[in-house]
C-alpha cells in the first residue's frame, strides 16, 4: 500500500484507547489554564491566526509489534503497521503556552481530549514534562497530509510530540 516514504491518511494506522468523540466544530474549544498568568480559550480559527508550522513526523503505538512478545503481554495485539509518517500542520505548544504566560512553577504540562470513558473508565490524558512540551517540535497539529485532521486521527486538534511513543499524541485536545 506504500508507495512513499509519507503515511496516506487512508492507511495511516489508528489507535484510541476510549470511544472516538463526536466533536461539534461550532462549540469545541481549546482551554489552556493551570500554573499560568492568563488562562485563554482558544477556538480553531484563533489558532489558525497563530505561525502556522510543518513537520514530518513518525508516530508508533507502543504495542506496535506485541503479538510477537514472549512471553505475550497484555493490550491490543499489534503484529506490524502500527507507525506511520505524516506531515502535521498546526502550531508550537510552546507559542500557545506562551499566550498564556506559563507560570515558572510549572513543571509539566497535561494534555487532556474530548474522548471520555464509559462506566468508571479514567479519563486518557498525558503529562509532558515542561522541557518537552517548549520544544520547538512540540506541535498541536489541525492538518495532516495537507487535509483537514480526520476525526480517527484527532479532529479538530491533536498533539504530536515527536520521539515520543504514539499514546502522547494525544488527540481531540481540549484542555492543556
Amino acid at each position: 500500500l506504500l508507495t512513499d516514504w509519507i503515511t496516506p491518511n487512508d492507511v495511516f494506522f489508528v489507535r484510541s484507547h476510549l470511544p472516538t468523540p463526536n466533536v461539534q466544530l461550532e462549540k469545541w474549544t481549546l482551554t489552556v489554564g493551570g500554573s499560568v498568568e492568563r488562562p485563554v480559550t482558544l477556538g480553531l480559527s484563533d489558532l489558525r491566526e497563530l505561525r502556522r508550522v510543518t513537520s514530518t513526523v513518525t508516530l508508533e503505538c507502543a504495542g506496535n509489534g506485541r503479538a510477537f512478545f514472549d512471553p505475550p503481554v497484555a493490550g491490543v495485539q499489534w503484529e506490524r503497521g502500527a507507525v506511520g509518517t505524516a506531515a502535521w500542520t498546526g502550531v508550537r505548544l510552546a507559542e500557545v503556552l506562551a499566550m498564556a504566560g506559563v507560570g515558572s512553577s510549572a513543571r509539566y504540562v497535561w494534555l487532556d481530549g474530548a474522548d471520555r470513558g464509559i462506566g468508571k473508565a479514567p479519563d486518557f490524558v498525558r503529562s509532558l514534562p515542561m522541557a518537552k512540551a517548549l520544544d520547538r517540535d512540540t506541535l498541536l497539529a489541525y492538518e495532516m497530509n495537507g487535509e483537514t485532521l480526520p476525526v480517527a486521527h484527532g479532529f479538530p486538534l491533536r498533539a504530536v510530540v515527536p520521539g515520543w511513543e504514539g499514546a502522547y499524541s494525544v488527540k481531540w485536545v481540549t484542555h492543556i
